[in-house]
């Protein structure tokens, strides 16, 4: 099911707009508001953390879950994602303890 959507990215870039639109709301909102808010994004970061480690194939060493897109052609950079077995239970861990934090 999400084979398709670009996990990696999700789980990297969701904490950081949801920073970004805490920091745009804070003169708007108060603070309990804004707690959940934070809870609310790292709640979704945590859940979107989860189809990363179920689909994970112990099996391999080759990287899974790459993504990799043209960023400056011009100077031949892109913008390259991949998880292999080390790092994929710290996601899991690290997203998990973001909750618990907030």
């Amino acid at each position: 099911m999400f084979s398709d959507w670009p996990l990696l990215s999700l789980v990297i870039w969701t904490p950081i707009i949801g920073g970004l639109l805490l920091l745009a709301l804070t003169k708007k909102t108060n603070s309990v508001n804004t707690r959940f808010i934070a809870l609310a994004i790292s709640i979704i970061t945590l859940l979107l953390s989860v189809p990363l480690y179920t689909d994970f194939n112990t099996a391999t060493a080759a990287m899974q879950f790459s993504e990799m897109t043209p960023w400056i052609s011009a100077f031949n950079i892109n913008y390259h994602l991949g998880v292999d077995g080390i790092s994929m239970p710290l996601i899991v861990l690290t997203t998990f303890m973001t909750v618990i934090v907030v």
